[in-house]
């Protein structure tokens, strides 16, 4: 008993659970919009029998009118076209399923109709029911009854015929009306814009003003008669004003460079910006440019459909005009006065990289810091497919762009960015790209160009490249093979070395270029370095003093045993060195009892005598016996002294100088003779 009450009890929830899923499953699924139009003439009436009330399309429905309508009739709308004396509604239909439907109209009135082919006219008005049957499951629905009057509903034919006549700001438009109208509705808009704008007028033309000159225009006209409806839009036409003479001149900037090391030829160029489209009034055909020196009154010409001009000129002041021009004529004159010998100076850009995005290029740059301020930037692109360059100019607060005109595959693009503030313009920076492979340059060469114990220099090359890996950017990094940290920043190619610098001393470290691409990076180049312990130049400034230090002990010691010797132990002269001294220490002078004594007075000598006083002193050279023998006379000996004394005693010494004495007058002589006598001691 307990196990059929279980079994009742789980059918129930499962059934209770699939009743729920269906009913959610049928709230869940979607709706089907189907837009319905259906249109029928007198001949398509028919009328029911015993039924006066009653006309219908299909004689089946003649006993199928539904007194309620359904809610899947939405935004029904009917209309009685004069000209084809035909009657048609439109409808959205609200379907469960997507299947084909077969719709009919069921005409009813209180008072019955006469004739039912002939209800279709102005003066009638009658109830409408839409019948929609789905014959796979035999399912009708039945729209709400409208209420119709033929008069309020008529509508005239669309206009046909439309002609233009343009001028360079309007449009004349003329059409044909086959019925007589009480006011028409033109209906215009520019080719690039979405919005409608409409005029009214009662005539069959009517002259569109205030449009833009060169400018496309698509445009529609409708007529309205006394009574009805609107007719529907005439085929939509297309015009185009005429072309205007330019309006206003184009803004340009210049800069100067040198195109030598003597300055003796300069390059001006001038980058201007294209005209507005209200401005330019036209198709821009090209631009003229013409510059005369102050020094010289010849006038150069040159045209060009670019904008930009490059002039080789010589330093000096130059007048220079330009001017835009187009099939109507040229616009007003641009005058612009520069010094190329003097003049300011706007920094250029740095960083340049492009990269592609689907078709196109995306680029981006960046500024100096101290530079000034900058309006805006143009961007030059162009190959040897493209018959001129395009431009684009962005504002100076942004510093990347997407380029997407005319860029192509299997295309090399040179891309120029200029800096402008004002009438001054940068140098431009220039890349190479593709779509395939972005920016072609590639880094090599990567190398320690300085080491020191706590900083690196690395530096490396750009070079071109074919073709190769689509490069987002380039990374250079530095890393410690003892440690996980990494140091890294983004390398441009204005950029072709960096310094790293508070290393640990005599620590290995590792130099690394990565490129990064959409999938990943990759290791483009790789160095290794050990920093050292000391310096160079600290190992000199140490060893340096050491040297010198040990330099001057050495002339210090030198010096100080000199003056040391010579003050704390002075040389003392020895007689038996001097020739003279030899002599006065012969022992055998004491033997010479006689005594000669000079006077004086005799060594004065007259005026006429000093002349001749004069004392010579002669060098005479010896042989090594001659002195040998005077030394051993004049050495004293006290053997031979005891020997030999009295036989020495006779013998006077002679003089080892030759002395010239000065000239004595006749009456100088010796003044005594005297004998002394020997001492007895």
């Amino acid at each position: 008993m307990s196990s059929s009450c279980t079994f009742c009890l789980f059918s129930y929830l499962v059934c209770l659970c699939h009743y729920t899923l269906t009913l959610q499953w049928q709230g869940k699924q979607s709706k089907i919009y189907t837009y319905t139009e259906l249109t029928v003439t007198g001949k398509d009436v028919k009328a029911c029998k015993d039924q006066k009330g009653i006309c219908v399309l299909d004689t089946d429905d003649c006993g199928s009118v539904s007194e309620q309508g359904s809610d899947t009739f939405l935004n029904t709308s009917c209309r009685f076209l004069k000209n084809k004396e035909s009657f048609g509604c439109k409808w959205t239909y609200l379907n469960d399923v997507k299947t084909k439907m077969i719709h009919s109209f069921i005409f009813t009135r209180d008072k019955g109709f006469t004739y039912c082919p002939e209800i279709l006219n102005e003066l009638s008005a009658f109830n409408l029911i839409i019948k929609s049957k789905d014959p796979h499951n035999k399912i009708e629905r039945f729209s709400e009854v409208y209420s119709i009057t033929i008069e309020d509903i008529v509508q005239f034919p669309r206009p046909d015929g439309i002609l233009v006549d343009a001028t360079e700001t309007s449009l004349n438009v003329t059409w044909i009306k086959g019925w007589k109208s009480k006011k028409c509705l033109v209906r215009y808009k520019q080719s690039t814009m979405n919005e409608w704008t409409e005029e009214e007028d009662s005539e069959m033309f009517h002259v569109i003003e205030g449009l833009q000159p060169c400018s496309q225009y698509s445009l529609t006209v409708a007529c309205i008669g006394e009574y009805g409806m609107l007719s529907e839009w005439s085929t939509q036409f297309q015009a185009k004003t005429l072309e205007g003479v330019p309006t206003a001149p184009p803004n340009v900037s210049y800069h100067v460079a040198s195109l030598d090391n003597t300055f003796r030829t300069q390059k001006l160029l001038l980058v201007w910006k294209a005209l507005e489209i209200n401005v330019a009034r036209g198709v821009i055909l090209g631009y003229e440019v013409a510059y005369t020196s102050t020094k010289q009154a010849a006038l150069n010409k040159i045209t060009t459909s670019n904008l930009k001009a490059e002039l080789e000129v010589a330093p000096g002041d130059y007048n220079i005009t330009l001017m835009a021009y187009n099939s109507a004529g040229q616009s007003p004159v641009r005058h612009v006065r520069i010094n190329t010998a003097s003049h300011e100076s706007l920094p250029g850009v740095r960083g340049l990289w492009a990269s592609t995005e689907v078709d196109s290029l995306r680029i981006r740059w960046e500024t100096e810091k101290a530079a000034v301020n900058v309006s805006e930037f143009a961007i030059e692109w162009f190959s040897p497919g493209l018959a001129s360059s395009q431009w684009k100019r962005v504002n100076g607060a942004t510093f990347s762009t997407v380029l997407t005109d005319s860029i192509k595959q299997l295309e090399t693009y040179t891309i120029n960015v200029y800096p402008l503030y004002e009438s001054l313009c940068g140098p431009s920076e220039s890349i190479q790209a593709s779509l395939e492979n972005g920016t072609l340059l590639d880094i090599v060469h990567l190398e320690c160009a300085n080491v020191t114990k706590t900083s690196v220099t690395v530096r490396w090359v750009w070079q071109r490249k074919a073709n190769g890996t689509n490069v987002l950017q380039y990374r250079l990094a530095l890393s410690a093979l003892d440690e996980s940290e990494t140091k890294s920043f983004t390398v441009f190619p204005h950029q072709c070395q960096h310094s790293f610098y508070k290393l640990r001393t005599n620590a290995k470290y590792s130099v690394s270029i990565y490129g990064d691409t959409k999938s990943g990076n990759f290791e483009k180049a790789n160095i290794e370095f050990t920093t050292p312990l000391y310096e160079n130049d600290e190992i000199i400034k140490v060893a340096v003093p050491i040297v010198l230090l040990i330099f001057g002990l050495g002339i210090f010691s030198v010096l100080s045993r000199t003056i040391y010797k010579d003050y704390f132990f002075p040389s003392i002269a020895n007689p038996s060195h001097s020739l003279i001294g030899r002599w006065l220490l012969n022992p055998f002078h004491e033997k010479d009892a006689v005594m000669r004594v000079l006077q004086l007075e005799d060594f004065s000598m007259t005026n006429q005598l000093i002349e001749k006083a004069l004392m010579q002193m002669e060098h005479q050279k010896f042989s090594e016996k001659e002195v040998a023998d005077e030394d051993m006379m004049y050495l004293p000996d006290n053997s031979a002294v005891e020997n030999d004394g009295a036989e020495n005693s006779e013998t006077s010494p002679s003089l080892t100088e030759y002395v010239d004495l000065p000239l004595f007058p006749d009456n100088f002589g010796y003044v005594e003779n005297c004998y002394i006598p020997e001492s007895t001691s």
